[in-house]
Formats: structure tokens, sequence, C-alpha cells
């Protein structure tokens, strides 16, 4: 469906016909009318003189053309219906991100914010009006008048339902825009899961299960795991369930099968996605679920994936563009990447969205979601689940209290999960240590194998240095992860070996890594953290009852979290007494309780039904991932001219390629490499280095530490002993 005629002499990219461009969008979503008026708006300004001289490369300047088409969509839709915001903003919008929606409005009403009646300006449209064969009569005071409108009645358009709407209207337009721009042919979802394919899947799982369990049986985890699926079968109807189990029962396994089994049961369904908290243990899942589902079938997608989004300057390689919009059935990605495109206003976010719909989404280690957003997430999940038939699945060992935050959710879990569980280990609060010695001579007088984790980075490397044996290792995020996953295999096979082994870590440990120490002590911190930890103590159960020692804080400097996180008193007094792990129910639930009834929201539903975009996604960014200014990249150079090397090899693929589709695809493979040896650190040691005179250079946005540097061994991370610098967690 095209409104105007165009002549194909007219392009909107290079030697593409303008006309085609838009026919391909307008039936990327064949059903939807609105979309289809987006699409036919949405660049008319690239009929301009100016645009088609830089697109024929006449000229450099380049020129507007997303307002334009807002401009002359007011004068020549039909009404204004429910959908007349949401499409002006999607076509003003749509190489930018969308903004407050009033503070917009009002700036488009001003005639001194937008001079709709400048000379260029009605030349401009002149010349658009003529190549779509119309006449607008439009008339910049009206345009004035019919936003200041807008502006006064603003309360009748902020809803909930307009901001769905405006995400909707948004997210169609820019990803058929970009798919048509790299393919040339209009966008079409993924088919639904294929149900051969589904039960394939399950049937390979079962298989799997079956051998782990003749090699290794566990009566428990397969009566867990009974018990989930009969629940399952019970009460079909939620979009919302929850796993709430102790580590080590094969929440992973039983996810994924879940998920395999809500989509053979609505049989609509087009993905399976896994989120997770953290890049570093996205790796494990990932070669888990390509275990089942077969090697390169699974997208990983992470913060180093993500492109450039100006679809003029550079082209999408089609393979990572298709990796952006996850074109595939099944997918392995972070929490930011998923809540992002639910709540961002950023273009680059919004691409997926609209493939979010009919999918299965497993959140995976829920307690790493901030606790002043669990509220405003839960209800973001119950209304995409309604509006995207989007089913979830949410688990953890220590899930907060959430269940009464959704309309209508499914507990999948039973109390005997921790009652019944054979305990691997119990909780003591050890009172007296404070200072590096006892806790030191502690970790060494034990006999057998010992995880210790502790609330900062400085605090892990003194340790270390303080116990200084060849069988004790450290692990913190000053370690680059190439190093980091190197030394938690030698553990693991240290630790099959009955290796007596000692790791003083961070709280990286806490999620995904799957080790099995015999003692375990944690400086303390919040009581699910505590929980997550010992959850590497005795992992497998086969030992008698471990002891897990939680001490004060070390020379006294309290742990990174804030005051109800910790609950001090009330756990200490807890574990004055020993606690079994088949105790934990009950008192993992008050304190979730106690966090719950002590923590505000921050209210993210009054943003969105305000429409304020912009604001909503700064709200959140600053509760999920604050913004610390203090933290630069830094480049552990592991040959000589290391970091030379990429550059060169970047340099050499530009040059070589002369389709910008293949050299960006082989460039950002380069990029996904650098991650290997890259960590976050705080400025103020790398000003430190500078001031030591210290051989560092500043390239592509990173610091980089040249190869052989005194400052950086596998062993100890980046490391200077004279810091004072406290690096709190991780």
């Amino acid at each position: 469906m095209n409104l105007f005629e165009v002549d194909k002499n007219i392009w909107s990219h290079p030697n593409k016909p303008y006309i085609y461009h838009i026919e391909n969008i307008a039936n990327s979503f064949n059903n939807d009318k609105a979309h289809k008026i987006s699409a036919n708006f949405h660049d008319i300004g690239k009929l301009s003189n100016e645009f088609q001289r830089y697109i024929r490369k006449e000229t450099k300047e380049k020129t507007t053309h997303s307002i334009e088409g807002g401009y002359l969509f007011c004068f020549l839709t039909e009404s204004i219906d429910k959908n007349f915001l949401s499409i002006f903003f999607s076509i003003a919008k749509h190489h930018g991100s969308l903004p407050n929606i009033k503070d917009d409005i009002y700036r488009y009403s001003n005639s001194n914010e937008h001079d709709f009646e400048k000379e260029h300006w009605s030349e401009k449209l002149a010349v658009i009006e003529n190549n779509l064969n119309i006449d607008s009569k439009h008339d910049a005071n009206e345009f004035y008048k019919l936003m200041r409108m807008f502006v006064d009645h603003f309360e009748n358009f902020s809803t909930l339902e307009q901001f769905f709407l405006f995400k909707k209207r948004y997210s169609r337009l820019i990803l058929a825009d970009k798919f048509e721009a790299v393919f040339s042919k209009f966008y079409k979802n993924l088919p639904i899961l294929p149900t051969e394919l589904i039960q394939k899947n399950i049937d390979k799982i079962h298989n799997i299960i079956e051998q782990k369990q003749k090699n290794a049986p566990n009566e428990f985890r397969t009566k867990a795991r009974e018990a989930i699926f009969e629940n399952f079968e019970i009460e079909k109807d939620s979009h919302i369930y929850l796993i709430k189990a102790p580590t080590g029962v094969g929440k992973t396994f039983i996810a994924l099968e879940l998920a395999l089994k809500i989509a053979q049961k609505n049989a609509k369904k087009r993905r399976i996605i896994t989120t997770i908290p953290f890049t570093s243990i996205i790796d494990q899942t990932h070669s888990i679920y390509e275990e089942i589902i077969g090697d390169g079938k699974v997208l990983k997608y992470h913060h180093l994936t993500k492109q450039n989004d100006d679809d003029e300057k550079e082209q999408f390689s089609q393979k990572v563009f298709l990796s952006d919009i996850w074109h595939e059935y099944f997918i392995v990605t972070t929490f930011n990447q998923l809540l992002n495109a639910f709540l961002s206003n950023k273009n680059k976010d919004n691409l997926r969205l609209e493939t979010l719909r009919d999918s299965v989404i497993i959140i995976d280690e829920v307690q790493n979601i901030p606790r002043t957003l669990l509220k405003d997430i839960s209800f973001v999940f119950d209304e995409f689940a309604k509006r995207y038939n989007i089913h979830f699945i949410i688990m953890s060992a220590t899930m907060p209290q959430i269940q009464d935050m959704f309309e209508k959710t499914m507990l999948l879990s039973e109390e005997f999960f921790y009652a019944d569980k054979k305990s691997r280990y119990e909780l003591i609060h050890q009172a007296g240590i404070r200072d590096y010695k006892s806790l030191k001579d502690l970790i060494i007088n034990q006999k057998d194998s010992v995880l210790c984790v502790v609330n900062t980075i400085e605090k892990a490397k003194k340790l270390h240095k303080a116990i200084d044996l060849k069988e004790c290792y450290l692990l913190t995020t000053h370690q680059i992860p190439k190093h980091r996953s190197e030394i938690i295999q030698e553990i693991k096979d240290r630790l099959k070996n009955n290796k007596k082994t000692i790791l003083i870590a961070t709280q990286l440990i806490e999620a995904g890594v799957d080790l099995d120490f015999d003692v375990g002590f944690r400086e303390f911190a919040p009581f699910g953290s505590i929980i997550q930890m010992a959850g590497r103590v005795n992992r497998e159960g086969e030992k008698d009852i471990s002891k897990v020692i939680i001490f004060d804080y070390i020379d006294d400097k309290k742990a990174p979290y804030e005051r109800i996180d910790l609950q001090e008193e009330k756990i200490k007094k807890l574990l004055e007494k020993s606690i079994k792990e088949s105790d934990l129910l009950k008192n993992l639930d008050n304190y979730f309780i106690d966090v719950k009834n002590q923590t505000n929201s921050i209210n993210l539903k009054e943003n969105m039904k305000n429409l304020e975009f912009r604001t909503l996604f700064d709200k959140f960014n600053e509760s999920f991932m604050p913004n610390q200014p203090w933290k630069v990249s830094l480049f552990v150079e592991q040959k000589n001219g290391h970091f030379d090397k990429f550059i060169e090899d970047r340099k050499k693929i530009f040059d070589e390629y002369t389709n910008k589709f293949d050299a960006i695809s082989k460039v950002k493979n380069l990029e996904k490499d650098l991650a290997f040896y890259t960590i976050s650190v705080n400025q103020k040691l790398i000003n430190k280095l500078i001031g030591l005179k210290h051989p560092i250079e500043e390239k592509f946005g990173r610091y980089i530490l040249p190869y052989g540097s005194k400052y950086y061994s596998k062993e100890k991370g980046f490391n200077m002993e004279l810091t004072i610098i406290e690096e709190s967690f991780s």
C-alpha cells in the first residue's frame, strides 16, 4: 500500500528507488493500517532536492528528513484518532530517540523553537509536494495550534494504552525500515517454533538427564523436577511461572524444558530467550544449550554485539543485523538487553522489541535485579506478557518476595525443595574475625578445600597476598576474562582430583560458577548473597555437612551494600546458632519480606502513563546500572603490539572490503576478541600509573596496559600494591 506515486528515479538509499523502499516497509506488518501510514510518511523528507543531492554523492552536506514527514502527516491525515500521536512521533523520531512527549509537543508548538514559516522550509516542502503530486495546504500557524491543543489536553492522551501504542508504532517502523535497508525486502518474523523441533529438544534433555542420573544418581533432583512439571500441568493458564529451588537442583535444564513445554502447549511461540544477570556467566549457559540444541543454533547476545544505528552512514552486515534483532529460535542474553527493549527510549534498543512477541523468556537469578526496581519490573513483565503473548519463567535459589506483585502467577516449587533436601552445608556467624591474620590462620588450618568471599577487590588481593601459598588462587574482575576462565577451569580440575585448593574471590563467584568446595568463609553481606555463595560449598552433596562461616567486616570496613539489604542485626542474631540448608526457606522468606517492606519503588508506571520516555529510561538506568564515571576500560596486552595488531587488522579490513556489510561484520568479530583482554578499573588507578610515568596510552576509548607491565599478572590481575583505593564488589 503506497499512498503516493513517486518517480522511480528518486532514491531512498544509493541506487534504490524510493517507492520500493516504502512499499517494502509498508508490507512488513501487513495487517497493521497505522504502520502503513507511518511507512508512507516517514521518509518524505528524502524527496527534497537537498537529500537527493546527498544520496547521489553530489554533496557531503546531509539534511533532515524525519520532521518533514511528521509535519505533512498532520495536514494529510484523515482524523485525529488514538494512533495520531504515536504515528507522528514514530515518523518524526525514527532516526532518534523517543522524548518526553509533552515536552516535545510544547517545543513543536512554539515558533521560537521550530520555525516552520522560514523561507527555506517552504521551498523544501514545495519540492517534496511536487514529487508527491499533492497539495497539503499546510499552514505553520495551524500546526502550532494543533500542538498547543495537545499540550492543553495532554491528560486525555497520557495513558498506559498510549505508552504501548508509542512503543509499537516506533519499534515496528524502525525494524521494518532498517530491515529493508539491509535486505531490500519486507520484514518477516521467524515462523512459529516447529513442533518436531520442540519435541526433539525435549527428548534430548531427557536423554542427558537420564545419563547424568546413571553416572551420579540424585533422587532429590529427580523428585524436585517431577514436582515442577506436575504443578505446570495442573495450571497452564498463567503467563508468569516462578521456580524457587536450591542451587544444584538443575534449574538450567528444568527452565529450558519448561519453556519448550509452554511452546508446545501454546503452539504460537517463536523464540525461547534466556536472560542472565552478568556477561561473565553467559558462556556456561550458552554451552549447555548448544549441547542440547546444537552448535551454532543458539544466539549469544550481549553488549559486545551492539551496532552503530545510523543506517545511512554505515550499513549493517546481514548476519550482524539478524543477530541484533534476535532472528533465532534460541537466544541467551543479559538482563539489560531485555529490559532495555521494554523500557529504553533509544532506537537501537527498540529495534528488537517487536521480536519479543510470542516468546518464552527465562529470567535466571532474578535476585540480581535491584530491589527498588522489583515492583516496577514485575509490572512491566505483567503488561508485556498480556500484550505481547510472552510467558515468563522466573527462577532463583534466593527468590525475592515478588509473587504478589503480579496479577496472576504460578509458583511451581514446593516447600520440600528445601525441607526434604539433604543439607549440604550449615551457616554460622563467627564473631572476632576482623583482621587478615585471623582469617588467614583459619583458612590455612583447614584440611580441605576452601572458598573465601570478601566484599571488595582490594580485600581479596590483600588476603591472597597474606596467605601466599601455591594452592591459593585469586579471582576478581581485575583479571581479564580470558584468565578468569582459565583459573576457574584449573580450580575445577584440582577439585575433581581432590587436590587441596584455596580460592579467595569477590561476589563474582556467587552466580553461574559451578565449583564445589569443602568449606566456605563469607564476609558479612546480604542474606541472599551469603546463600548464593554457600551454593559453591559441597555443591553435589557428596560430603558430610560442610561449614560456611560468616565473619565480620575485615578492617572494620563496611560492606558496599545498603542497610536495608544487609538487615545486619537480624541476620547475625539468626546465625548465632548454626542454620542447616534444609531450614533456610522460612528464614529466606522472612528476610525478603523485611527487605520488601522497607523498600520504596521508584514508580516507573507513572512515567509510562505520562509518556515520559526519556525520564523513564534515565530513572531505570540510575537504579539498574548506576553511572560510574570513575570507571574506565583497560586493555591488558598479552603480547607485544597486541592492541596495535587490532588497529592494523581493522584498517586492513576497511581497505580490502569494498562491501561495507562484510567489512563491519569482520571488524565486529575483531572487537569481540578485545573483550577477553579488557577490565574495568578506577580512573584514579590509571592516574596513578600516569603519575608514575608508566607507559600507558588511550586509544579507541580505552587505556592500553603494555605487554609485560609489572602491574598485571594472571595470578593477581591488575595490581598496584601501594594503592589504598577500594574497588567495591566483583
